[in-house]
């Protein structure tokens, strides 16, 4: 055995698995990002990495066997010992070793630092939290609701100051009824501290306990303990906030505590309609035809809320965006039973929420985020300009922005603002990291923008993230179409894409992009009999086939409905922000652009490829 393995040596049996080795490394991950970026089937990386595995035994079995000399490759045992030239070739092999292991490392060095650069994680600030939901400790566990708005309203308190990074709802309530340790949570919302605690209700008297721990070693900073009357909830949301920011260092004046304390509502039961309707009204927006959960569902408990108290601003912007998808969509499922509304009530109804939440908003941002919306869907956008600025102003000031910004991520990419746009995109990741919005958002400015690579890059990272969803789907095929790869967009059309739901409207697009000039105009005319919503789609559509007259009397409909020339300016934002047709055939998107100050000869057009 002892000769075995010195002739395995001499002959660089090992040298070459170790250089086989590092090389096939190299190769499979070149061939895995080809493979990535031309879409190619599962069955390409198997079969490749098949062979480089079978390729191992044979490079073994020939370095073992043959020899290279000056005279070419001959048979090991036909070369006397005293004229091989073994060591050569073995400070050959090592060259190619650490070749192969240079480039092994830039690779991996890339793989980590480089390419997710755009998407790499802030560090953590000190002054930075997040409030977990309070557990249910009453007897009945029928009190989760008052629990929860106990937590929403210490969590807003706090996301008021400046000084303070506050996670948002959404990330911080995906750990509700878990045992995650601290540290493990504070890691995946990027803070350095946590707030839990629990709630006891007995009749109308109350307990609540409530600590503040710093995640890296579980010390708590603060904690107390309130035995309160149900009426004074407000006031220990209020104490309990305070307290936290004390110990975190925030000095509090006059101001800070009054913009502190600015609250939407002090009546509990109108809070607790308003969480209702939230969580149905996130809940309808993720569109699925699996919970068939609309904006009507969510629209009867903000009326309530706002009935409780007629001075709550924050449902109205909410419940004023059934109006708008309907005003958008039409019949979409989404929107809900429209038997009762038409056209003229819902715009009427729109205008009436908006105002209302401009008229009572709770801080100068929430006023900002109502007036551009309101002006966006009114007959006129002269003040489109200055109010951005105003927003401008809020956001580089550094004051909270409100829960919900409705429509303004739409707004902001037709009216060219791609900087607000991804400040408020990064914004978002960062108060709110287990929820994909904010990526879906910074996508949207990418692709926008003309920088489709990069949106890709984000799309890629959210999916890894949190998973597949028609949304992230629906930004991919537009990246597709606007890169001329129709196979992919195919590829990602016939993928298990749901034609049933909101998204159906995609449905005469694949027949399109497949040549299939019949079935897409079938298809096509289906969605043009309906009302007057699926736009984005049959634009895409007809651009695709060519059909010139269709895209005319299209957009001149559209443009000549009660909303038109928003409907058409939110397709534009969604189809890569190129205008597919004359702007002459579109005379009330012209001239609201005009208003807004923006030069429709700058915008990106795109004739039929």
């Amino acid at each position: 055995m002892p000769n075995f393995m010195t002739e395995m040596k001499r002959r660089n049996v090992f040298r070459v698995g170790v250089a086989y080795t590092v090389v096939a490394w190299v190769i499979a991950q070149a061939l895995d990002l080809v493979a990535d970026n031309f879409a190619a089937p599962d069955w390409v990386m198997k079969v490749s990495l098949a062979v480089l595995v079978a390729g191992l035994p044979i490079a073994l079995i020939l370095a073992w066997a043959f020899e290279l000399t000056p005279d070419g490759v001959k048979k090991t045992e036909d070369v006397p010992v005293t004229e091989s030239i073994t060591p050569r070739t073995g400070r050959r092999i090592n060259y190619v070793i650490t070749t192969a292991l240079v480039l092994a490392l830039a690779f991996i060095a890339w793989d980590k630092l480089g390419q997710n650069e755009t998407i790499a994680d802030d560090p953590v600030i000190d002054k930075s939290v997040a409030v977990l939901p309070f557990a249910d400790l009453s007897e009945l566990q029928d009190q989760e609701w008052f629990a929860d708005g106990l937590t929403e309203e210490i969590l807003n308190s706090l996301a008021r100051l400046p000084e303070l990074q506050v996670t948002a709802r959404t990330s911080s309530f995906e750990f509700k009824n878990t045992n995650t340790d601290i540290g493990d949570i504070a890691s995946k919302l990027g803070v350095a501290h946590v707030v839990e605690g629990s709630v006891r209700r007995i009749g109308e008297r109350l307990r609540v306990t409530a600590q503040l721990i710093r995640a890296r070693d579980g010390f708590h900073l603060w904690s107390e303990t309130y035995d309160r009357s149900t009426e004074d909830l407000f006031d220990v949301q209020h104490n309990v906030a305070e307290n936290i920011a004390a110990s975190l260092d925030v000095i509090l004046d006059e101001n800070m505590r009054n913009r502190m304390f600015a609250t939407g509502t002090r009546n509990v039961a109108a809070f607790e309609a308003y969480l209702k309707g939230r969580k149905l009204f996130m809940q309808a927006h993720s569109r699925g035809t699996a919970t068939l959960v609309s904006l009507a569902d969510a629209n009867a408990f903000f009326e309530r809320a706002m009935e409780l108290d007629p001075g709550f601003a924050q449902p109205a912007i909410l419940h004023a965006d059934r109006y708008a998808h309907m005003l958008l969509e039409g019949n979409a499922l989404i929107v809900g039973d429209i038997s009762n509304l038409d056209a003229n009530n819902a715009y009427e109804l729109l205008m009436q929420d908006l105002d209302f939440a401009k008229d009572n908003a709770q801080d100068e941002a929430s006023r900002i985020v109502a007036e551009i919306n309101r002006e966006f869907f009114s007959p006129h956008w002269h003040r489109l300009p200055n109010l951005i600025e105003q927003l401008r102003e809020i956001v580089n000031s550094g004051a909270p922005l409100p829960e919900s910004l409705v429509w303004l991520q739409e707004i902001l990419q037709v009216t060219q603002e791609f900087e607000l746009g991804e400040i408020l995109a990064k914004r978002r990741q960062q108060s709110d990291p287990l929820n994909d919005h904010g990526w879906q958002d910074e996508a949207d400015v990418k692709i926008n923008q003309g920088d489709y690579e990069g949106a890709a890059a984000i799309l890629t990272y959210a999916r890894s993230t949190f998973g597949e969803s028609p949304s992230l789907n629906e930004r991919s095929i537009i990246i597709a179409i606007l890169n001329g790869n129709k196979a992919t967009a195919i590829a990602l059309l016939e993928d298990d894409f749901d034609f049933s739901g909101d998204f159906s409207y995609y449905e005469p697009l694949l027949a399109a992009l497949k040549g299939d000039r019949t079935t897409a105009l079938q298809i096509a005319d289906t969605f043009e009999d309906r009302s007057i919503g699926y736009s984005a789609g049959l634009l895409l559509t007809y651009h695709e086939l060519g059909e010139a007259e269709r895209m005319r009397s299209l957009v001149a409909r559209l443009d000549a409905s009660k909303v038109g020339p928003a409907l058409l300016a939110i397709d534009l934002a969604i189809t890569g922000g190129i205008l597919r047709y004359d702007l002459d055939d579109a005379p009330n998107l012209k001239k609201r652009l005009e208003e807004a100050q923006i030069d429709p000869a700058a915008l990106k057009t795109s004739t039929k490829p």
